[in-house]
């Protein structure tokens, strides 16, 4: 199944996108539309519809029907990983790609990743990715683009699961986001325990870059991941460590096998602590009475200061609440942010920015991880008024770091 192009000099190679769906009837039509209008168009799209209850199968057959290069497998619901292993198999593409039933992508994402795999003879090529919540946020890898030889680079694998300063991710462990030599990801998909369902794209996703000979990291951005509540993991689990094991014991075996195995198993066993960290911060279904905060800030600044703000409520910000709670201190600190509603929602004490006085308080503190962001931060705050020697920022420090 491959097609020459008017006007091209070579015959472009087939893609299988394959999209595991279980009821996503109120996203589907975007997903598949999405990967409709690619302007690569030598593509089959795989829909494995895992045991939908709901229309999502009806809708699926319904795009068959209008376009040929569908191919539409119903089964019951077996879960995640045997619903991408069905898909693996009946794949005709030399290469592959996934997409999530409840995301969509831009029309130019596979003939970008297509080139680039094509230029740089690579086995895996990834991309940045937008985060879709409120607002589109730009998500890029901290593992810096180029070309990689991974059995042979111990900077690539000391950097592949989290980049500089610990930050995850070194490169987003998603299948999503980009494209795979087939051969190459059945060897290891093939090897991903089927019980797995904490970490499932890690599994395979991580041995398969790094056993490749080659992988791309590009600075582009085309795929959209819808963030819904109803996806996101913050249900509690008491089989939490139990499932989080499977996902040690797979990624185990596989890089013990690696040239550079020393340098990605001292990573693998950062990245369990991650996962240790977010059972005993609740997922695990033990209730401890305290959260025990991830990034760190630098409490010198404090010292004599009586009247306190906290600007931000993100990631950095929760866990630097988290620390000042810790320490007793959080009655005497104003925590506000611009979006400060969504945080009420959720049940943060966080206020809009007009609870900060001009002349009352003694410092803010600005919870961000990117420089670029304390500079617009401080800007708004320079704007309204605000001495610049009150305002307080230290790039934020990762748990992680402090673990030799």
């Amino acid at each position: 199944m491959q097609v020459n192009h008017e006007g091209d000099d070579n015959v472009n190679d087939l893609i299988s996108v394959i999209v595991p769906a279980y009821n996503m009837e109120n996203y589907i039509e975007q997903c598949l539309d999405s990967i409709i209008e690619q302007t690569y168009t030598n593509i089959e799209i795989i829909v494995v519809d895992d045991g939908s209850s709901d229309s999502t199968g009806k809708i699926c057959d319904m795009y068959a029907e209008k376009d040929a290069r569908f191919v539409i497998i119903h089964q019951e619901n077996q879960g995640l990983v045997k619903a991408r292993k069905k898909g693996l198999s009946v794949a005709n593409g030399k290469y592959v790609g996934f997409v999530d039933s409840d995301d969509w992508i831009d029309r130019e994402m596979y003939e970008f990743l297509y080139k680039n795999l094509i230029e740089t003879k690579a086995q895996v090529v990834t991309t940045g990715r937008f985060l879709e919540e409120d607002k589109t946020y730009i998500l890029e890898d901290y593992m810096p683009s180029g070309i990689y030889h991974p059995q042979e680079d111990e900077f690539f694998c000391s950097h592949m699961i989290f980049g500089e300063d610990k930050k995850i991710w070194g490169i987003t462990p998603n299948f999503w986001n980009k494209l795979f030599e087939k051969e190459l990801l059945m060897k290891y998909e093939e090897m991903v325990d089927d019980q797995i369902t904490y970490g499932e794209d890690d599994a395979c996703v991580y041995p398969c870059m790094a056993f490749a000979k080659t992988v791309s990291v590009t600075e582009g951005c085309f795929y959209h991941y819808r963030m819904r509540m109803s996806s996101m993991s913050n249900s509690e689990d008491e089989n939490y460590l139990t499932r989080v094991n499977l996902l040690y014991l797979c990624l185990k075996r596989s890089f013990e096998k690696h040239p550079l195995a020393e340098v990605l198993i001292k990573e693998l066993d950062l990245y369990m602590f991650e996962f240790v960290w977010r059972g005993l911060n609740g997922l695990w279904g033990i209730k401890p009475g305290i959260k025990i905060p991830h990034t760190l800030m630098d409490m010198s600044c404090l010292i004599g200061k009586r009247k306190i703000v906290l600007y931000g409520a993100a990631k950095a910000g929760q866990n630097y609440y988290q620390q000042l709670k810790l320490c007793g201190i959080h009655n005497k600190v104003i925590w506000v942010d611009r979006e400060y509603r969504k945080f009420q929602r959720a049940g943060l004490p966080v206020y809009g920015i007009d609870r900060i006085e001009k002349n009352s308080c003694d410092l803010i503190i600005v919870a961000a991880i990117k420089r670029e962001t304390y500079e617009s931060i401080k800007k708004d705050l320079l704007k309204i008024g605000m001495k610049p020697e009150k305002i307080c920022w230290n790039h934020p420090k990762d748990i992680l770091t402090c673990i030799d």
